[in-house]
């Protein structure tokens, strides 16, 4: 609830961002805005799966080798500024096991540890 009264008025009329009609949905599934004897769906959206191939990689080291520092990252960049596209390298004790290209350096990391990491995980690799 809102502390002052314009700032109710406000969520309650419109979004001045998009313009649209605002629903109030309670966490038990009632609609606020139209009484308690409407029940609404509520629908959960769920964010989108992010993968976390760094997080993964990172613990399976800690656990295979029981240390993360023969892990070293390396990113570069190519391009104009506008329209950069980065190139990522994995390397686990001095040998490349990943290589990411992305659009964002995020993704370009994340494409190289899953795939150091599907290496590593081979039976035989990594020592």
């Amino acid at each position: 609830m809102s502390r002052y009264a314009h700032d109710q008025n406000y969520y309650n009329d419109r979004s001045r961002r998009s313009g649209q009609q605002r629903v109030h949905v309670r966490r038990d599934g009632y609609n606020t805005q139209h009484g308690q004897d409407e029940h609404v769906a509520v629908v959960q959206q769920s964010a989108p799966a992010q993968l976390h191939h760094r997080m993964h990689l990172n613990n399976f080291l800690q656990h295979r080798f029981r240390s993360t520092q023969d892990l070293r990252i390396v990113s570069s960049s190519t391009g104009p500024g506008h329209a950069l596209r980065w190139t990522v390298i994995a390397y686990f004790r001095d040998c490349e096991y990943g290589r990411g290209e992305g659009v964002t350096k995020a993704s370009a990391t994340e494409s190289a540890c899953q795939k150091a990491l599907q290496a590593l995980m081979q039976p035989g690799i990594g020592h």
